[in-house]
């Protein structure tokens, strides 16, 4: 709600097109106050914290108005409009009909305590009817409210654009320099509502979109008050903007913005991320080193990062979004010491203790290495409750653990280039077998589904060939020896069968591929090498009569089974590229699909 409140006191002085038309303006002077937009949108929060969305409607709604009329007569000279002054002052309070962008600028609270956007629109449409019943008011709380809870929940500034086009029919194809030359003061949510989200959209930080919505003029405190609304919930705002906001509020406001700061974010959004769950771990042993700061219990804090980083776990990281939502840059805390220090929260309800930011969820140790590239101190997690201060030389410590090991098959575009020479997947094959989580091994998969491998197979010639071979070597031995047959060509008549080898372990038989031909070592040596794709070995290992249990990659290095079980899987996967139909690619060794013989070796 902080950022309602600032736009509303910012725009202020400006409102009753008194606007520069200009982003070149002081942010606080003498007329930065609150007005009816501040104390509306504190009156509908309050009556939100006390009802969950279960509460049938009309218990919402009731709530709703007596929080609204004792707060407007707390505070009766706000600047309110002439027919809602009058519903203030009622014995009878009913809606009048209006679609006046009153209901878009006190709506914010409803943006942020609900866990899905369905819940968020239809609380956004009680906090409209009480009073603004036509269709337009109800559109321009519904609107505002969803672009918030958009924001709030990792959606880029495209999606919430297309999301209000496609919902609520807004027109946001005009910039503001297209809106700004004849924009007038109105009051309307249908000449306000878009105009306040085109100036977050094209804000660069929650400073630029509350400038950007101050140079368009009209209505100047409601529309800025509105685009403020959603921008802090997509950038967050800085905290001198937020302490300059709170030395200009009363004491009974700043108590409900603490309650709604505890709270605003309970349901939680509208997605869960897995890769958080079991940083409860880190949070314990975080606060056993609170209770007693001991070398042991630091060595534990230690280990339990080093174990989530084994478990695929993330951090999430409150950064600064660039205009078109596609870059970020992180964001630092400064110690009273001077030091720059990154920040992490392990999970929601620690990020929820202080204030909203822009937040991206990344595995822990990508983040512990992009910060030993930096010049920061290293980490602070949970900065807002049980804090503790991960230095760049504790971070070394970690990743020095573990020999600088990779924990997660990288994310590089699969390319035939990429999968060329066989080391990219062998590569992930080492990385499976250090940290054999699920993603890891759907990543495997689906370079497997792409990839080339080298089969070892016995050359089997027909009896004919083999009787002509028999006689050249005879002729050679009472012709001076086998000598004389060195560089010289000897050509088959017939196909050659080239039968795959199998490896038995125990009871058990498997196929063995290799990433490359020098992979097999002195193995290969007795073998002829044919290349093939990986779906086709594993149709050749399903089919052999030894029954295999899985196909065995790179048996005499790091060896890694792929079972029978997921042939199928991976050949159901798309391809991430076009296959060429090249049959020199396909049969490099000059062999058709009925030379490969399905016998044992």
């Amino acid at each position: 709600m902080y950022g309602a409140i600032l736009g509303d006191m910012i725009g202020a002085p400006f409102e009753f097109d008194r606007s520069p038309k200009t982003k070149e303006f002081p942010l606080f002077s003498k007329g930065t106050e609150f007005t009816d937009d501040s104390v509306m949108t504190i009156a509908v929060a309050e009556a939100l914290l006390g009802v969950s969305s279960e509460v049938p409607d009309e218990v919402i709604c009731d709530d709703i108005i007596s929080s609204m009329r004792r707060w407007g007569q707390k505070y009766p000279h706000a600047g309110y409009g002439g027919r809602f002054s009058g519903w203030l002052r009622s014995s009878t309070p009913k809606p009048y009909g209006s679609y006046g962008n009153g209901s878009a600028m006190r709506v914010s609270s409803a943006g942020w305590l609900y866990g899905t956007l369905d819940e968020t629109r239809r609380i956004a449409r009680l906090t409209a009817e009480v009073t603004h019943n036509h269709p337009e008011g109800i559109k321009g709380a519904e609107a505002t409210a969803s672009a918030i809870f958009l924001a709030r929940t990792g959606h880029g500034k495209d999606e919430i654009k297309d999301y209000i086009i496609r919902e609520f029919g807004y027109d946001l194809s005009r910039s503001c320099d297209e809106i700004r030359p004849t924009y007038y003061h109105v009051e309307s949510c249908q000449k306000t509502v878009p105009e306040a989200i085109t100036a977050f959209l094209e804000g660069a930080d929650f400073e630029d979109v509350i400038r950007t919505a101050v140079s368009l003029g009209g209505d100047c405190d409601t529309l800025t008050c509105i685009a403020g609304s959603i921008a802090e919930a997509f950038y967050g705002i800085p905290d001198e903007m937020i302490t300059e906001c709170r030395k200009r509020l009363p004491k009974d406001m700043l108590t409900v913005l603490d309650r709604f700061a505890e709270q605003k974010l309970s349901a939680g959004p509208e997605f869960h991320d897995p890769f958080l769950d079991g940083n409860e771990l880190i949070e314990q042993v975080i606060s056993a080193f609170h209770a007693e700061a001991t070398k042991e219990r630091l060595s534990a804090v230690l280990e339990a990062i080093r174990q989530r980083m084994h478990e695929d776990g993330h951090f999430m990281i409150p950064v600064i979004a660039s205009e078109d939502g596609t870059e970020f840059t992180f964001r630092t805390v400064q110690t009273k010491d001077g030091k720059e220090w990154l920040v992490a929260f392990t999970s929601p309800s620690e990020y929820e203790k202080g204030q909203s930011s822009q937040i991206i969820s990344n595995f822990i140790d990508a983040m512990l290495k992009a910060c030993i590239d930096t010049e920061n101190n290293g980490f602070i997690i949970n900065p807002w409750g049980e804090s503790f201060m991960l230095t760049a030389e504790l971070i070394d410590m970690i990743l020095k653990a573990d020999g600088g090991v990779e924990y997660h098959v990288p994310d590089d575009a699969i390319t035939p280039e990429l999968l060329e020479d066989g080391s990219f997947l062998k590569r992930a094959i080492e990385i499976c077998n250090r940290n054999s989580t699920q993603l890891n091994m759907v990543k495997l998969m689906k370079i497997l589904r792409d990839s080339w491998i080298w089969i070892p197979c016995n050359a089997i010639m027909s009896d004919a060939d083999y009787a002509a071979l028999e006689k050249v070597v005879k002729d050679a031995e009472q012709n001076g020896g086998l000598d004389s047959l060195v560089g010289k060509t000897l050509s088959n008549q017939d196909n050659i069968r080239m039968i795959p080898n199998i490896l038995q372990n125990g009871e058990d038989f498997f196929f063995p591929v290799f990433t490359t031909a020098e992979e097999m070592g002195d193995y290969g040596q007795g073998f002829s090498k044919i290349e093939k794709h990986f779906l086709e070995a594993a149709n050749l290992a399903r089919n052999n009569e030894k029954k295999v249990k899985g196909i065995v990659i790179n048996a005499f290095s790091e060896s890694f089974v792929v079972p029978v079980d997921l042939f199928d899987m991976i050949a159901e996967m798309p391809s991430s590229f076009e296959m060429k139909e090249d049959a020199e690619n396909i049969w490099k060794h000059n062999c058709t699909s009925e030379d490969i013989g399905l016998g044992e070796s």
